[in-house]
């Protein structure tokens, strides 16, 4: 939900913000107002890496520092990627940086979740006794 979350806000802001203010320096005749999309991917992304420790605590993720600081690292590389995309496809890279989220909090949750060490689960299993049958 965090990954999701806060882009669909980012884009939110950029939408009223446009509503509100159409005859801003950010909107332009040939270009809409992109300018508020612009201004808020040079700011809301890294707004976005702020919230996102309070906002995952707030849903009970649990470990939600490392899950943060973890997504907040891949978040860092994937826009990068998409950066580097935009010359070749405005739109893939668009779809990038808005589903980024979807693909970092996922996999940062992954490897943060607490482990268990195989050496002890499998200690546990021998020591489980089966019902006697007679």
């Amino acid at each position: 939900m965090v990954g999701i979350i806060l882009p669909v806000g980012l884009l939110a802001w950029a939408a009223s913000m446009a509503i509100l203010f159409p005859d801003s320096p950010q909107c332009g005749e040939y270009t809409g107002c992109f300018g508020y999309v612009v201004q808020a991917w040079e700011i809301g992304r890294w707004v976005a890496i702020v919230l996102a420790w309070p906002i995952l605590y707030l849903l009970r993720v649990r470990p939600s520092w490392p899950v943060a600081v973890l997504a907040a690292l891949f978040l860092v590389v994937i826009w990068q990627f998409a950066e580097a995309l935009l010359p070749v496809s405005l739109s893939g890279a668009f779809i990038l940086i808005v589903f980024s989220g979807m693909i970092a909090y996922p996999a940062a949750a992954w490897l943060a979740r607490p482990r268990v060490p195989s050496r002890s689960t499998v200690e546990a299993t021998a020591q489980l006794k089966l019902p006697d049958d007679s």
